[in-house]
């Protein structure tokens, strides 16, 4: 049991570290990580924890170390894939509609994973960006970066590295989407109706039920789209 913790653990400091890296940009390609003892005070791991983090990162080409020199950011990072984002300047609801096929197609499996792999702390999470869509909404604030944040929680608790980087790719197309959505109001309502449901499933590790929720999400924006 402890080696299982800690296996999650250091999964958990590697998903950060990466984040630094390839989202914050706190680190430029070719450059030195700090030492052992300062990033693992900063990630609040110990070094053991943070030398698996890294171990999984060296295999992903992400970093390399060097003897005697340390930890440094690989010169050329990995390629994340098919920039997606370029959908965004396609705004027919052809196009519109197939990204969100995409997402019907992986979300309902992620958020079954996530309802066997989360930890109590990632379901709290979760849970605490479900209520901030709630507020975002009702202050009339930007409820869809909010919304996606809620969306991004649930991938990460999934502990799936590929679908973890799959929804940045495609955030900036669907941020778009819905940003010129004549049908806005009517995304809101159902982003937040239909999030409750998904997170009360997701609460009770139900992973039919949190499955079953995110298609039928998938499917009411599908519909929405196709409205004039």
């Amino acid at each position: 049991m402890a080696n299982e913790r800690r296996a999650k653990l250091s999964e958990q400091t590697s998903d950060r570290l990466y984040e630094m890296i390839v989202e914050e940009h706190r680190y430029a390609p070719g450059s030195k990580l700090p030492n052992e003892n300062e990033l693992s005070e900063e990630l609040q791991v110990s070094r053991t924890t943070l030398r698996e983090a890294i171990s999984f990162l060296v295999t992903q080409d992400l970093l390399e170390v060097r003897r005697g020199k340390g930890t440094f950011v690989t010169e050329q990072l990995p390629a994340k894939g098919l920039d997606l984002t370029s959908l965004a300047n396609m705004r027919s609801r052809v196009r519109a509609e197939d990204l969100f096929e995409m997402r019907l197609i992986f979300e309902p499996a992620t958020v079954a994973l996530a309802c066997q792999r989360a930890t109590d702390e990632e379901l709290k999470q979760i849970e605490k960006k479900a209520l901030h869509v709630e507020e975002a909404a009702a202050t009339n604030g930007d409820w869809p970066l909010a919304d996606q944040e809620f969306h991004w929680a649930i991938i990460k608790a999934s502990h799936n590295e590929y679908m973890r980087r799959l929804y940045p790719i495609i955030n900036g197309a669907v941020n778009e989407i819905v940003q010129i959505s004549q049908n806005r109001k009517h995304m809101q309502e159902t982003a937040l109706a239909d999030n409750r449901l998904i997170l009360e499933f997701l609460l009770q590790r139900d992973e039919v039920g949190a499955k079953h929720a995110m298609s039928i999400h998938m499917k009411h924006l599908i519909q929405i789209l196709h409205k004039p």
